[in-house]
């Protein structure tokens, strides 16, 4: 890693972002680069992986670079689509020089964030103020690199446009590829510590969310609802199940309406219903009502 280049990206970005465009120094350009992220994205990483501590601090120190790296594979190619589209076709070599060099600088950043945010976590920040502090550090960085991706695409016209385009491609692959490689700091909660959490939706999903809690609308866990509206499979209080609930012995059918013109049928009562013979409730009225 030349420390000349290094310099060059801290102080001169715009230098280096015309020296990719124009296709001068891109190996050394490369180079730096490449060693300013294993560096700078590593440390941070094993800094926020400090607050959990134990095998977290060497899967964020993994994980952060990682992130970087696969933001910049697939950001490369769109890059370079947009680019020809848009009135600047740069050869394939000038979009990776160039997005290399946003990705140092933007490593070194987070190296320069990271002794304040450790000594903030060991102080006892809290998770949720050592995740905002994480996450004020990621802008900053993405700031840095924003800033030599547009010195980048030059003057010229259309250059607004393919920097919106930039930065909308930019952001979206860089906040799905951080999302998916969660978490970093480790919830205290937790009992063991996962590389990665399992999938809960998209960075999209997650930024929809957090907008709609902002404006006081929860969304509801599905799985909740699913346990809410599940039927009771307990037994009955009284001790019966409906399985068991039948029609007692000695109950006639339902009485159904008999068609017009024709008399209605009573059922006789079921052969042992009343031992003796004797109906009781006609023995209580007497021969006379119990003939009617």
């Amino acid at each position: 890693m030349s420390a000349a280049v290094v310099s060059r990206l801290l102080r001169a970005p715009a230098e280096v972002a015309a020296s990719c465009r124009e296709d001068r120094d891109i190996r050394a350009i490369a180079l730096a680069s490449l060693g300013a992220i294993a560096l700078g994205s590593a440390v941070f990483g094993g800094v926020i992986g400090s607050f959990r501590g134990k095998e977290q601090i060497l899967y964020a120190a993994v994980k952060v670079p990682l992130a970087m790296l696969i933001t910049l594979a697939l950001c490369a190619p769109a890059f370079h689509a947009l680019a020809a589209v848009l009135g600047r076709p740069w050869p394939m070599r000038s979009i990776i020089a160039l997005v290399l060099a946003s990705a140092g600088r933007s490593s070194l950043v987070l190296l320069a964030f990271a002794p304040v945010l450790w000594l903030l976590i060991d102080l006892g920040l809290g998770y949720h103020a050592s995740s905002v502090a994480a996450w004020l550090a990621y802008a900053g960085a993405g700031l840095a690199a924003l800033g030599v991706l547009v010195r980048g695409i030059g003057a010229g016209q259309g250059r607004a446009l393919t920097a919106v385009a930039f930065m909308a491609v930019f952001f979206a692959v860089g906040g799905q590829a951080a999302w998916m490689l969660r978490p970093y700091l480790g919830r205290p909660s937790q009992k063991e510590i996962p590389f990665v959490r399992a999938r809960e939706g998209s960075f999209s999903d997650a930024l929809v969310r957090s907008c709609r809690s902002a404006l006081g609308i929860y969304d509801e866990d599905p799985r909740s609802l699913e346990r809410r509206h599940k039927p009771r499979s307990s037994p009955d209080p009284r001790g019966v199940s409906p399985a068991d609930v039948s029609t007692p012995v000695g109950v006639g059918p339902v009485d159904v309406a008999p068609p017009a013109g024709m008399a209605p049928r009573v059922a006789p009562p079921p052969q042992g219903a009343y031992p003796d013979g004797v109906d009781p409730d006609a023995a209580r009225v007497g021969p006379t009502e119990a003939a009617r």
